[in-house]
This record gives structure tokens, C-alpha cells and sequence, in this order.
């Protein structure tokens, strides 16, 4: 019983909750050279929401299968390559517009979340991506 409630937690963790958002993070990731439609989400949250609502920024981790290179498919069969990415994601509900960017490193996001959110109110604590 205790590994299932473990496995319901990771799960209700792990779950993007917004079809569209979902959508655009996996088409961003296949024009990008990944798998898009396998890749695994973690952590999705948001982190800066700007008052009434209709603009907020989210947060997410992603692992990804990179597309082989054509110089790679010579290679009958290449070994998969799985890339951890950070990415955020800025959505605006009024206008139905979503930006996706992902990066290697986590401090690469902090520099894009810390432009993202000017003038909105920030998540703070462990899942928050400002500095106290």
C-alpha cells in the first residue's frame, strides 16, 4: 500500500496538468532535435504568476532522447542518447501564446526565469527559482 501511495505521489509530481502547455514543450523539443513525444516530464510547476492570472511562468524538467545526427546514421543501429534539460515555459492565457525554451544548465534558466519575471509574484522555497 505504501509503494502505491509512493508511486500516486511521483506521478501527481510528474503531471504537466495543462494539455496545451504539454503540447508546445513536446513540438519545441522535436523542432529542437529531440523525441518530443517520449519525453519524460518531472517537476512541472509554476513559479511566477502576474495579477489577475492570465500571465504566468512555469518551470519543468524534461529527459529527452536526442535525434541522431545524419553523420551518426551511418551507424546501423546508434546507441540512444538521453539529454536532462531545464526549461520554462511563459504562457499567456489571453492571447493563447506559449514560449518554450529549454536548456542544458539549470543557470541558464535562472537568468531567462529572472528576466521573465520582472514586476510578477515569484514562487519562493524549494520548488521557486529565485534566490531568497
Amino acid at each position: 500500500m505504501l509503494t502505491w501511495l509512493k508511486h500516486l505521489r511521483q506521478r501527481w509530481e510528474n503531471w504537466c496538468g495543462d494539455r496545451d502547455m504539454e503540447e508546445a514543450i513536446r513540438k519545441h523539443l522535436s523542432e529542437n532535435g529531440y523525441y518530443g513525444r517520449t519525453a519524460k516530464f518531472r517537476n512541472v510547476r509554476i513559479v511566477a504568476v502576474q495579477r489577475p492570472g492570465w500571465l504566468q511562468v512555469f518551470r519543468f524538467d524534461v529527459t529527452a532522447r536526442q535525434v541522431p545526427a545524419e553523420a551518426d546514421s551511418e551507424i546501423a543501429d546508434p546507441p540512444p542518447v538521453y539529454h536532462d534539460l531545464y526549461g520554462l515555459v511563459k504562457d499567456d492565457i489571453r492571447h493563447k501564446i506559449n514560449v518554450v525554451r529549454v536548456f542544458d544548465c539549470e543557470d541558464e534558466r535562472r537568468s531567462l526565469f529572472a528576466r521573465w519575471s520582472e514586476d510578477m509574484i515569484c514562487l519562493r522555497g524549494a520548488h521557486g527559482l529565485k534566490d531568497a
